[in-house]
């Protein structure tokens, strides 16, 4: 038990700065955070473009995620694009009414 609570010790001290204060590398968590909304942004460019190559030769219907609730879509099965959206009588088979 004394064991743990040296290390514990440990860890707290070896986050101390000159002055003794306990401190967070922010500047590590922001550079982080900056690396994964650049990896971000270069997946949403990779995902546009084959989007924007597909050919969109099968179409699905899906229900799809809108800003907070769900839409019926047409879709393309190969990249996921939304291609528009269908007719009421395709809503009502695509539900089972």
């Amino acid at each position: 038990m004394k064991g743990a609570k040296k290390l514990k010790n440990l860890s707290i001290n070896s986050n101390l700065n000159a002055t003794g204060s306990i401190f967070i590398d922010m500047d590590a968590k922001r550079r982080e955070v900056e690396q994964l909304l650049s990896d971000k942004r270069n997946i949403e460019r990779k995902i546009e473009h084959i989007q924007a190559e597909c050919k969109h030769s099968k179409q699905v219907i899906k229900q799809v995620a809108s800003e907070s609730s769900f839409t019926i879509r047409h879709v393309c099965e190969s990249c996921g694009s939304c291609l528009g959206y269908p007719t009421p009588e395709e809503i009502k088979k695509f539900l089972g009414t």
